[in-house]
């Protein structure tokens, strides 16, 4: 008996270590190239991607001060469900439950100016038109911030002017109520800070997101885009004289001129989704 128990144990102890070596060990490996972040992140099963950030302008960008993380997520984990915008319209995609964190260490002084780009390649799954990118911010609720969804298998590509959590969701809401929210937010957003504002940028600002709000109530999109576009131009050629446009890593201040590029790219993808 005593020599069967051995030999059972022994056998449990293979198998138990072939198990381990079927499911690859999670990799990630972050490069640093002056105004730019890549990271290759290889999970279980199979699933990989590459993820990189690039910034207009970077201070302190090393990997001792600024960490991208992945991990896989269950859909059912509530400290991510009710973060979601609507519970029954977006949802993680089966596929590739997986959250993307960026931190940013505030006592290290990383800071940068403008907005940052976003990119996500995977094989991992197929592209559908449903498929975008979003982000929360100090465990607020995700948002989007899609400026770019294509093939191949799935590429997407978004902006943000600050750093948390990211995701790529499945989103059914409906495109035309989705266009309202979101320039009925760009427009919030932009009062909220007005007074921050250079007084000649902020006039035509505040004109531009006046019109393209109209536009969008009344269903003319191509026209709201054209408004967005001309918004966005400007936030472009408007200098930090004018505009806040530094996010840091103490969190302390708020990068409005990225906010507001982010906002309004996102704005004008979904327009052009009608």
């Amino acid at each position: 008996m005593q020599k069967y128990l051995i030999t059972m144990m022994l056998a449990l102890g293979l198998v138990a270590q072939a198990m381990m070596a079927a499911v690859a060990a999670p990799t990630s490996t972050v490069t640093y190239h002056n105004n730019r972040v890549v990271a290759d992140v290889k999970l279980d099963h199979g699933l990989s991607f590459d993820f990189s950030i690039s910034f207009e302008h970077a201070v302190g960008l090393n990997e001792t001060n600024f960490k991208v993380t992945a991990q896989r997520v269950s859909p059912f984990d509530a400290s991510i469900t009710s973060r979601l915008p609507d519970s029954m319209l977006t949802a993680l995609h089966d596929s590739f439950p997986v959250l993307i964190t960026v931190t940013a260490r505030p006592d290290r002084g990383f800071a940068f100016t403008g907005e940052a780009q976003l990119e996500l390649y995977t094989q991992s799954i197929d592209f559908a038109d449903n498929l975008r990118m979003f982000r929360s911010h100090n465990q607020a609720q995700f948002e989007d911030i899609t400026t770019l969804t294509a093939a191949g298998s799935l590429r997407a590509r978004g902006s943000t002017g600050q750093f948390s959590d990211f995701l790529i969701l499945v989103d059914n809401r409906d495109p035309q109520a989705q266009a309202v929210a979101k320039v009925q937010e760009m427009s919030s957003y932009l009062y909220s800070y007005v007074d921050s504002l250079g007084d000649e940028v902020g006039s035509e600002l505040r004109a531009l997101s006046r019109n393209a709000e109209n536009h969008v109530h009344e269903g003319r999109y191509n026209a709201a885009a054209s408004m967005v576009n001309n918004f966005i131009r400007v936030l472009e050629r408007t200098s930090g004289d004018s505009i806040p446009d530094v996010w840091r890593s103490s969190d302390d201040i708020e990068n409005v001129k990225g906010e507001l590029l982010t906002r309004a790219r996102n704005l004008r993808f979904t327009l052009s989704q009608l």
